[in-house]
């Protein structure tokens, strides 16, 4: 008689290989195809690279330079091929897809998604002082003028057509569901009389460009200690505006930031700390910064738009969270916060903000269910293009504040 050997199959083993294999052999085949027509959808790669990384950093010189080879144009080409298919960059988690599907959390940490995010984190500057082991502004060339660019890094212009959406640049791995946030309460209110939203500048030396200057002298100091130069000015325009709606403010000038840059958070935490010991009523702390970009080229930018006839800098919101290590149980509170102001400053001026940047550090968000940081344009900003939109974004935050009592 003659034997058999019986073959037993595990269903969803072979199910997973499968699947894994058909994943696989699709990438491969989206990775061929795209490259070779890539010369005819995208011959521009710098343009791609422009579209890509859509806000802020239009003049960044692509993630692949000029002769870079053959293995960085098969990863660029993957990657259009991957936001051509899906039809979202898996790198970006803009939307509520990436928290919610498995296989788009796997693929976000990849390669090619990492590569996006590192450019993307490079437009993007507090500083992480929370470590102590930064410089306080990017690197500068050598003595020698260096012009400014005008980059409009507004959401809007980073959205198009679909600019009532909110983007989030988020540099985590956390899943975000924008609406659900938008629709749930704030663990806080405005009632009563006593002071509710304290202003801090833990890089309070960060200044301005003068105006009409066109091109810096890379020799010279972004950062002053004088207040009627520095950050703490545009501080002093949220707080007037503010409390004109009625909103009671505490505005602290402590250079927290001199005589030295390391250690500024450990600073201004010891200073929010004390303000709270003494107004416990106080929901919220804005920790008004400005931000700063430099090209490969040397050329400084300016996030700037127009507001009613006058250059205007652009604002963005930064939120830390928990994902360094550092103990942040309420991060979402402060993103609530965060997209909740986002979204009702874009209905008034939709050219005014930038997109939210969710981080992995902390930056002192821990200490209220009401804190963020604001970057209010850039080095390359004038100071009044600074204080316009200070102007603009408070009188929103105020209304919506009001909005609280």
């Amino acid at each position: 008689m003659r034997r058999y050997k019986a073959v037993v199959i595990d269903g969803k083993k072979w199910m997973m290989y499968s699947c894994r294999a058909l994943l696989g052999l699709m990438v491969a085949v989206l990775m061929l195809v795209s490259f070779v027509l890539s010369e005819i959808l995208v011959p521009d790669r710098t343009g791609f690279a422009e579209r890509t990384v859509t806000e802020s950093i239009p003049a960044i010189k692509g993630f692949s330079k000029e002769g870079a080879g053959i293995i960085d144009e098969l990863t660029q080409s993957a990657k259009r091929a991957l936001v051509f298919v899906l039809g979202f960059d898996v790198g970006d988690q803009q939307t509520v897809i990436y928290g919610e599907i498995p296989f788009l959390r796997s693929v976000s940490r990849g390669y090619l998604a990492q590569q996006a995010k590192d450019a993307v984190r490079m437009a993007y500057n507090p500083q992480n002082a929370d470590t102590q082991e930064t410089a306080p502004e990017p690197q500068t060339p050598e003595n020698g003028f260096y012009p400014i660019k005008e980059v409009d890094s507004g959401q809007k212009k980073a959205l198009g057509d679909k600019s009532e959406k909110i983007l989030i640049r988020n540099e985590t791995e956390f899943g975000i569901n924008i609406q659900k946030m938008l629709d749930e309460p704030l663990k806080f209110d405005m009632k009563g009389t006593s002071p509710k939203v304290l202003i801090v500048h833990t890089h309070a030396t960060e200044c301005y460009t003068p105006t009409g200057v066109e091109n810096y002298d890379s020799s010279k100091s972004d950062r002053s200690l004088d207040s009627n130069l520095n950050v703490t000015k545009v501080g002093e325009v949220f707080k007037n505006v503010l409390e004109q709606k009625g909103i009671a403010v505490i505005h602290d000038k402590t250079l927290h930031d001199h005589p030295n840059f390391n250690g500024s958070y450990e600073n201004s935490r010891k200073t929010v700390e004390r303000y709270l010991e003494k107004h416990p009523q106080i929901a919220v702390v804005l920790d008004i910064h400005r931000d700063a970009f430099v090209y490969d080229d040397g050329s400084k930018a300016k996030f700037v738009t127009e507001i009613e006839g006058e250059k205007t800098a652009q604002l963005m919101f930064v939120v830390g969270t928990n994902a360094g290590g550092l103990e942040h149980p309420n991060w979402r509170e402060n993103m609530k916060l965060a997209l909740k102001l986002q979204n009702s400053i874009n209905k008034k001026y939709p050219s005014l903000m930038r997109g939210v940047n969710l981080r992995k550090e902390r930056f002192n968000g821990h200490l209220t269910t009401g804190s963020l940081i604001i970057e209010v344009g850039s080095s390359g900003n004038t100071l009044q293009e600074a204080m316009n939109g200070a102007e603009h974004a408070a009188s929103v935050i105020g209304d919506f504040f009001n909005t609280l009592k």
